[in-house]
């Protein structure tokens, strides 16, 4: 055995033989990871364009059997889902400009070492990211206090940061070199110069992840609705995905077809997944518009001074 061993040391060294098995068991993770992330996307979309007969008997489990418009067809068809579309776009944008520029107005004087008790400061909002009133007084705060509710401000205002992204954001600020803040305010820049027309165009990356984050909450928000936003009319799109796929009807489109031929029947199987494909549809086509600066941010962002 140990005569193997050695051969296989000569044959393959001492370090790159290791390097190449933990480098197979890396890729091997790596693709079961990413496998299991893309699957439940995958097996929706497929579930939604299959044949409705393949989908009714389920013989759909990873790729589509067939294809067929129909369910997306009758979720496009229905006109409340535009209202809720305006809704959840509007929330949205309104809530990603609003949150990315709370956000960096509170970061920025936090990374100035210049800035008087900002370590004090600093200790309360990492305090929030542990301890928190809880959903009561929120709630109560949000409806009695403010009198925000059945407003579209209470799904922004509760929501325009969060700890997390004021550290990560500070810790970009602090990723910039003095050198180019000490020049300018010798140059006779005001620090609210300094703020827009440096700070800001240097921390494009950080700022792309803040603003898919905010974006990718605001999109997908449902339990803030919930709470604070009675009226229909208010609404965002989460809350008709909710209302879809958990009762799994077609309860909530209206305006259908009077008569209802077998394939139609048989698609009011795949509307929850058809309705799922048309919500989530937005967010995939604007990621590759920001990707290049999203790694970037990241790792960045993610260095802490």
């Amino acid at each position: 055995m140990k005569e193997k061993t050695k051969l296989l040391k000569k044959a393959c060294g001492d370090s790159s033989c290791g390097d190449g098995v933990f480098g197979i068991f890396v890729y091997i993770f790596v693709a079961a990871i990413l496998f299991m992330t893309l699957y439940p996307l995958i097996y929706v979309i497929s579930m939604a364009i299959s044949d409705p007969l393949e989908a009714a008997r389920g013989h759909v489990y990873f790729l589509p059997k067939g294809f067929s418009l129909t369910a997306i067809k009758t979720v496009l068809e229905d006109r409340q889902i535009f209202h809720y579309y305006l809704n959840t776009i509007w929330f949205t944008v309104v809530g990603t400009v609003f949150g990315v520029t709370f956000t960096a107005l509170t970061a920025y004087p936090l990374s100035r070492k210049e800035f008087l008790y900002r370590n004090i400061f600093m200790k309360l909002i990492v305090f929030t990211m542990f301890f928190s009133g809880g959903i009561i007084p929120l709630y109560i705060v949000v409806t009695q206090y403010v009198h925000l509710y059945n407003s579209r401000w209470a799904l922004i205002l509760p929501s325009l940061t969060t700890a997390w992204f004021v550290i990560v954001a500070r810790s970009f600020f602090e990723s910039i070199p003095d050198e180019i803040i000490e020049c300018a305010r010798i140059d006779g820049a005001s620090e609210y110069r300094i703020f827009v027309q440096m700070m800001i165009p240097l921390s494009k990356p950080v700022l792309a992840v803040l603003a898919l984050y905010f974006a990718v909450g605001f999109w997908n928000d449902y339990f803030n609705a919930m709470l604070y936003l009675g009226k229909k009319e208010l609404q965002p799109l989460a809350m008709y995905v909710r209302s879809v796929v958990i009762q799994s009807s077609l309860a909530t489109l209206e305006d259908t077809a009077v008569e209802i031929s077998t394939s139609d029947v048989l698609s009011k199987l795949q509307i929850k997944y058809a309705v799922i494909v048309v919500s989530v549809l937005p967010m995939l086509l604007i990621y590759p518009f920001i990707s290049k600066n999203l790694e970037k941010g990241l790792m960045i962002g993610a260095v802490k001074g």
